[in-house]
């Protein structure tokens, strides 16, 4: 008799065993699934740059909007470009004469300051090579690893990095900048003429479908 009011003792603590492993095991794949659901919805809020629907792609912007869209850069194929004003191709009121980085000009071997982040022109190969590049244009010599970093990029890619990161030269003007956002096929651009030598507006690959073409997006930004 005892034998078996101790049996049924060890069924009902199974039994209970059971059912309490089956409700944690029920309430961990709705924490997992909740979790999930946030850091889907913090990725969307990260990979979308948002502009007031006013007609235009034009906005006034801060840090707090222009890093995001500098580590984009080589993330999501964004090119960003500097400038003065919208009739300039440099950035030297805004960047100072040494721009986001520089290299030696090939006619004059001078260095010249660079104001645009285009990873069709700063080829760069690994993962890792890209984020040392970004950190190190962004922060400059705040960046911990900025000293050897600096110095493989100009020994092995003649890439002068600057102590000043574009970080603090846009925190020390006091002011936002004014951001416009365009898009283009890569294959569009203007090519160089093989013979002369010299880029020509109507010499591109037009051949290529445009579902075959790469979508490219610019940020510019300006002086207010």
């Amino acid at each position: 008799m005892e034998n078996a009011v101790d049996a049924l003792h060890l069924a009902a603590a199974v039994l209970i065993f059971v059912v309490a492993l089956s409700i944690s095991i029920n309430a961990f794949g709705e924490v997992r699934m909740t979790s999930q659901t946030i850091l889907n919805s913090k990725d969307k809020e990260y990979n979308y740059t948002y502009v007031e629907d006013n007609g235009t792609t034009e906005r006034i912007v801060g840090l707090e909007s222009i890093v995001p869209s500098i580590y984009k850069a080589y993330k999501e194929n964004y090119k960003i470009v500097f400038r003065d004003d919208e009739s300039s191709e440099e950035a030297s009121d805004l960047l100072g004469d040494d721009g986001i980085y520089r290299v030696r000009d090939d006619t004059t071997g001078n260095l010249v300051g660079v104001y645009k982040i285009d990873l069709q022109e700063q080829v760069l190969g690994s993962n890792t090579q890209k984020e040392q590049f970004i950190m190190a244009i962004l922060y400059g010599s705040k960046y911990a690893d900025f000293i050897t970093v600096q110095n493989n990029f100009q020994q092995n890619l003649g890439i002068y990095l600057n102590n000043q990161g574009i970080y603090d030269k846009i925190k020390n003007r006091g002011a936002g900048l004014k951001e416009n956002l365009g898009i283009y096929y890569q294959e569009e651009v203007p090519t160089e003429d093989g013979e002369s030598g010299v880029t020509d507006p109507d010499i591109s690959d037009s051949s290529v479908p445009d579902a075959n073409k790469t979508t490219k997006r610019v940020v510019t930004y300006t002086k207010i």
